[in-house]
């Protein structure tokens, strides 16, 4: 078999571009992978807030119900 160095020369370069592909692959994998955690934390720190707004609310309503009563209970002006 006689060896044809063009031919060498551009099965190293597809050798080479196929790894760097593989590089690249694996880099955004793990790029995804990161942002996928920051996603996540993001999530769990809105559902936390959510969770904080609801409190709140329910306080809100308590207090209201409160001062309705309070209200009611005022005598009516002459």
């Amino acid at each position: 078999m006689t060896s044809d160095p063009g031919m060498t020369l551009r099965v190293a370069r597809l050798e080479n571009d196929t790894e760097s592909i593989y590089e690249l692959l694996t880099e955004v994998r793990s790029t995804q992978d990161d942002h996928t955690l920051r996603f996540d934390r993001m999530e769990d720190t809105l559902t936390e807030v959510r969770s904080s707004q609801d409190e709140h609310t329910l306080r809100f309503d308590r207090i209201e119900t409160i001062l309705t009563e309070v209200v009611r209970r005022l005598p009516e002006s002459s």
